[in-house]
Order: structure tokens, then sequence, then C-alpha cells
């Protein structure tokens, strides 16, 4: 999608590489939380993954838009 400060998702170097070179797709879901989509190597269903261990406190909250 578009460069947008609404659409931006933090990465560290690697991961930022793999989903701009190996075929993963990231979308912002309804909770403006990342869902990461596999390539259809990994996943032939493509279904979405999340980190179901974030390293924030979960106490932070994200304001609806």
């Amino acid at each position: 999608g578009d460069t947008d400060l609404d659409n931006l998702v933090l990465l560290c170097g690697h991961h930022h590489t793999v989903v701009h070179h190996h075929g993963w797709h990231v979308q912002l879901g309804p909770d403006r939380l990342p869902d990461f989509y596999p390539p259809p190597w990994i996943d032939p269903d493509q279904q979405p993954r999340r980190n179901t261990r974030p390293r924030y406190r979960q106490t932070i909250t994200i304001p609806e838009r």
C-alpha cells in the first residue's frame, strides 16, 4: 500500500528484507496490529500469521481510526 504513517510496521533489518524480498505480505488488521501473510511456497493457503508473543506491554492502547 501507500507509504503513510497510518500504514507502517516497525521491523528489524532481517525481517524487513524477508518481507520485501522473499514474498511475504503485511497488512494491518482491524485492530491496527500487523498480520503477516507467507508466500505460497510456505503456506499454499497464505493464511495470516501474527506475533503471539509481543515484547511490548499489553497496556498500550492503540487508538481506533
